[in-house]
Formats: structure tokens, C-alpha cells, sequence
């Protein structure tokens, strides 16, 4: 089985970029919310109440901005966990909500390549 635990400040696979909004967590029968301080295609910083620990599986729901429907992540895992503050990985999502948090990471991220390939 791999292992999705990362060491705090390993280098990660895409840009994260600084964001703000509100998130719903669940952990079996825990449930809480909690705010996200950042924000990839892969995953995002959270900062909650709720205890997790690295190795943990959540189910999320989250808007990125309050006009639009929420997205929910089905299955994401906590790679590490310090105090209130956690990294999730997405692991499970909804193709149609990947593709909207693709459109806006990428949008918000400045990618140069924008508007020329797509």
C-alpha cells in the first residue's frame, strides 16, 4: 500500500496559491469545518479544530468563490498534520470538479502558457 505521508516543506509536484474560503471535513463520524489557506490541482493546506493525523482519510467540500456550487472531494488524504494546520491530498474527485479546480489554479496561478493553448 503506498503511503501518502510527506515530510513538512517537501518539495510538491504543482504551485500552490494562497486562498481563502471556508471547508467542510468528515472523518467517519466526525465532521467539522475549517478554513483553506492554500490551494492546489492535488491538494490544499487546511487549518481546523478537527484532530487528524497524517495517514488519514478525509471526505471535503469546499467553494471557490461563494457565486459558484460547491466541489467535493470523495476520498483525500492527510500527508502531514501540525497543530490546527494540515496538508490533504486529493485522491478522490469528481471529474467535472477537477477539471473547474484545474481552470482556477491555473487561472490564479498566472500560468504564461494561458490563452495561447487553450
Amino acid at each position: 500500500m503506498k503511503s501518502h505521508q510527506k515530510q513538512i516543506g517537501e518539495s510538491r509536484a504543482s504551485e500552490r496559491i494562497p486562498l481563502q474560503c471556508s471547508i467542510v471535513l468528515a472523518s467517519g463520524i466526525q465532521v467539522g469545518e475549517g478554513q483553506v489557506l492554500n490551494m492546489s490541482d492535488r491538494g490544499c493546506l487546511v487549518e481546523s479544530s478537527v484532530s487528524v493525523k497524517a495517514g488519514d482519510y478525509l471526505q471535503l467540500r469546499f467553494a471557490l468563490h461563494e457565486s459558484e456550487p460547491s466541489m467535493r472531494v470523495s476520498r483525500a488524504a492527510v500527508c502531514w498534520a501540525q497543530g490546527f494546520r494540515f496538508g490533504v491530498e486529493f485522491l478522490g474527485m469528481d471529474e467535472k470538479d477537477r477539471a473547474r479546480l484545474n481552470r482556477f489554479v491555473t487561472t490564479q496561478g498566472g500560468d504564461p502558457w494561458v490563452g495561447i493553448y487553450h
